[in-house]
């Protein structure tokens, strides 16, 4: 039995696409959520810093700029990960995962519709973001949506 999508599962359909205003969206959350991940690890870069050079600071405090550097260590090495990693495999990947979440959702039958694929996708048109929508016309561009792929690489999409 297919399920209807909401508007958000509509959104991340299409942003998943092949669709040039898609893309360019994809690649905007992409740099967005990488000058985050940038920005937040420089305060943590810069926490440990502080601590390391102050010799009052207590043991306890001492031990969380050690655990901050620890992650620091884990997220340089996810981050290069990341970054090398194909757009194409990336977009694979997430489309795969929607796919997923459609049929944890109750639509077994779901595949990733062909009309997103390729040259046909720039016919298509745009699904508008139900989050900017709803955030009223003078809220500022949306940065990464979180969902199942957004916590490695920034994906687009939010399927859960």
């Amino acid at each position: 039995m297919s399920r209807r999508m909401s508007p958000e599962d509509r959104f991340d359909e299409w942003l998943l696409s092949d669709h040039p205003e898609a893309a360019a969206e994809r690649a905007r959350r992409r740099a967005v959520w990488l000058a985050e991940q940038q920005e937040g690890h420089g305060v943590l870069a810069r926490f440990a810093e502080r601590t390391d050079a102050d010799p009052t600071a207590p043991d306890s405090i001492r031990r969380l700029a050690e655990t901050a550097r620890w992650l620091l260590a884990r997220a340089a090495e996810r981050t290069a990960i990341e970054r090398a990693t194909p757009e194409p495999e990336r977009l694979a990947n997430a489309r795969q995962q929607f796919e997923t979440y459609r049929h944890g959702e109750g639509d077994h039958a779901y595949r990733y519709p062909a009309r997103y694929l390729g040259e046909h996708a720039a016919r298509q048109p745009v699904v508008s973001d139900p989050a900017r929508l709803a955030a009223g016309p003078a809220a500022p561009a949306a940065g990464a949506v979180p969902g199942p792929t957004s916590n490695e690489g920034g994906d687009c999409c939010a399927a859960g």
